[in-house]
């Protein structure tokens, strides 16, 4: 009975990050809002390098006259800011309830959807810093007086609250605690009793976590337009991202099974939906079956499944849907035989010892 209720339970869960490809583009995006105050007339050089990397990332890069960069810089930067905090499964759905950093990382991730009073104290730094929650998430670009992106104020803020949800969890999340963490602040006769709440509540949390509380459903801004939207926002902020595969990782034997799994029903369920497109198969290849450290820990606790992830994409490589390279086909077969042989190898054992019994 707890195994079914189990599976309608949300993994533990973390805000995406940022990561690979994404990270550059994030930092040239930056570099340009910051040189479009400072050195209006010399932006050519990294206009050039953010659609580059734009188009490495697999955003659409159709721009119509070069007087929009501004307008396709600024939707770019918040799409990426939404990717970062957008919120991502890392581990298994039955699983304990998380400790130490990942505890405050969960309670950071209900603070950015406005969750009870960690929602409440992530508005109160925002407040103090003279803006909202709402204009710093819906205008990433823009720059602050002290010369920082709305988006790097908001980082900022988030950074600001992890340090707190730090200092309070070394001491289990204590009322004393929070008084601690208090002191010393401007605003101490208003942050004090914002600090019990989200004490006595994470507190609740870790006696007794309910469903509502292992679970968050995402509260953006802005809505996608449409479902291949969707479907790209989670396979970017999850799918190919290395929090997501450590979090699974953390679980052994069930953690690859699991994650071979998690890419044999996304082929399937493609083959249906044709909602995946060429350079996310190509990214699922790359990220798990060809991915060296991948590789070695999923052949160091199970094998078969990685034989079985990359019989799943061998099969897709093989549908109309993935138009896959001669070298990604090669090494994908290639890693299927060499995982296929130490069965083989068994088997003629087993054969050659009942034969001789």
């Amino acid at each position: 009975m707890n195994r079914q209720r189990a599976e309608y339970l949300q993994p533990p869960m973390r805000m995406a990050g940022s990561f690979g490809e994404i990270a550059e583009l994030e930092y040239m995006l930056v570099a340009f809002f910051h040189l479009r105050v400072i050195e209006p007339w010399n932006l050519e050089t990294i206009k050039a390098k953010v659609k580059k990397q734009a188009a490495a990332c697999h955003f659409s890069d159709n721009l119509a006259e070069e007087w929009e960069f501004d307008a396709y810089a600024a939707a770019l930067y918040r799409t990426v800011c939404e990717l970062k905090h957008s919120p991502i499964r890392t581990g298994l759905c039955d699983a304990p309830v998380p400790t130490g950093e990942a505890r405050v990382e969960y309670f950071l991730l209900l603070a950015h959807e406005g969750c009870g009073s960690f929602g409440e104290l992530l508005r109160f730094f925002a407040a103090e810093a003279g803006y909202t929650i709402q204009e710093l998430c819906e205008h990433p670009g823009l720059m602050t007086e002290d010369e920082q992106t709305y988006g790097q104020c908001y980082d900022a803020l988030l950074d600001r609250m992890r340090d707190f949800l730090k200092a309070m969890d070394e001491d289990g999340f204590s009322r004393a605690a929070a008084m601690k963490a208090a002191d010393g602040n401007e605003n101490c006769a208003e942050l004090a009793p914002l600090l019990l709440r989200v004490s006595d509540e994470a507190v609740q949390f870790l006696e007794k976590p309910s469903i509502s509380a292992r679970c968050v459903w995402p509260r953006r801004i802005r809505g996608f337009s449409d479902d291949a939207e969707e479907i790209q926002r989670r396979f970017r902020s999850e799918a190919i991202n290395p929090l997501f595969i450590e979090g699974m990782a953390d679980y052994g034997r069930r953690g690859a099974m699991a994650l071979a799994a998690y890419v044999s029903r996304s082929c399937q369920w493609d083959a249906l939906c044709q909602g995946l497109e060429n350079w996310m198969y190509e990214a699922l290849a790359q990220t798990y079956a060809l991915r060296p450290e991948v590789q070695r820990w999923m052949i160091k606790v199970c094998p078969g499944a990685l034989r079985h992830l990359t019989g799943s994409l061998i099969a897709a490589a093989q549908s109309p849907r993935w138009h896959a390279s001669l070298k990604t086909r090669m090494e994908l077969l290639w890693l299927y035989r060499s995982l296929e042989k130490p069965q083989r190898v068994r088997r003629e054992w087993a054969e050659k010892g009942q034969k001789q019994a």
